[in-house]
């Protein structure tokens, strides 16, 4: 008996040991990893980031990056998703290596993945994004999401009056009082594929013959609706409406079911220059830390364990799970989004 106690005794110990080694050695290899990194960047000394943030946001975000790690100089370059991805389908026709860290929409990070124009990289922030929110071959991860809401007035519209459904967008009450913006592209597609296609097709007849005004940007199309230009303000996102809401505007805005997510994938260049800052610069953008600055613009962080500083931005909404459907029928949707809405 004694014998017996004194060899369970023994494996226990030994378990525990082999435990401490595997812990200790997961440790170990991820510290080597991050050293690695950073003594590869020391001597790359740059990177370059594109992404369509704002120009505010963006040399913020840089700036931090270069507070923590003052080795790195981080240039970035800004511009609509179009021309991000223009720019870079152009230097690499040209066989030109430029950007080592994009930051994009998800139709264009899709296509850029299917050029292979993305590397790999599975990030050890990566855990703490849902699956949903993060490619699962590793080539992108997602920085932060817009949701697209219906916007109002609150001096010109009644609490009871307030949209509850999609459907009720069609009511006579809303026709030529509502605005829209000109590329809504993902909403579009995301509606007619939750929808399906026969319904979603006659519904969106039916919601263009509401006379609806179109113009170019979410932003302008919720100042629209604040300035009592319009009275609704179609797939606007909520995080602008509530920026303005802290600004004494009377705007506010209701999720209606479903609420239809545009992602914004981060990633590393295939071909970076600087791939050991390049995906330094990911890590910290993926960070906590980085993610607080993302909700510090009012935006929505897609990292699961740091909140919007508005926490109803998406408390409580049925949001649905992103899709690259659109991809493979872009210029379809596209066509279909102007003659149907537009009339064009």
């Amino acid at each position: 008996m004694k014998r017996k106690k004194e060899t369970v005794g023994a494996f226990l110990i030994l378990a525990y040991a082999l435990m401490f080694c595997l812990f200790s050695g997961s440790l170990f290899a991820a510290a080597t990893d991050e050293e690695r990194l950073i003594e590869g960047a020391k001597k790359e000394g740059k990177v370059v980031w594109y992404t369509t943030l704002t120009t505010m946001e963006a040399d913020t975000m840089g700036k931090k990056f270069h507070e923590k790690y003052p080795f790195i100089t981080a240039e970035v370059w800004r511009s609509g998703a179009e021309k991000v991805f223009l720019k870079i389908q152009s230097e690499a026709q040209a066989k030109r290596n430029v950007f080592d860290t994009v930051m994009i929409t998800a139709a264009e990070g899709e296509l850029m993945k299917r050029k292979g124009l993305l590397a790999k990289y599975q990030s050890p922030q990566r855990k703490f994004y849902p699956d949903a929110l993060k490619d699962a071959e590793g080539y992108w991860t997602d920085l932060y999401m817009n949701l697209n809401v219906v916007a109002y007035n609150t001096k010109l519209v009644n609490p009871r009056e307030v949209p509850k459904s999609y459907d009720d967008l069609l009511l006579p009450r809303w026709k030529n009082k509502m605005s829209m913006d000109t590329k809504a592209y993902e909403w579009f597609a995301n509606m007619l594929k939750y929808r399906g296609e026969a319904k979603g097709l006659d519904y969106m007849k039916k919601l263009g013959e509401q006379n609806i005004l179109f113009r170019t940007g979410r932003t302008l199309n919720a100042q629209m609706v604040a300035a009592g230009e319009v009275e609704i303000g179609i797939a606007c996102y909520n995080q602008r409406i509530e920026e303005m809401k802290v600004k004494g505007a009377p705007v506010n805005w209701v999720g209606l079911d479903p609420v239809v997510p545009e992602i914004h994938p981060l990633a590393v260049s295939a071909n970076a220059p600087h791939p050991n800052a390049a995906r330094l610069l990911l890590d910290y953008l993926l960070s906590k830390e980085g993610q607080a600055l993302i909700a510090s613009f009012y935006r929505i962080p897609s990292r699961t364990d740091v909140d919007p500083i508005i926490p109803n931005l998406k408390k409580g909404l049925k949001i649905m799970t992103p899709s690259f459907d659109m991809v493979d029928n872009y210029e379809r949707y596209t066509k279909l989004y102007r003659e149907l809405l537009m009339k064009k």
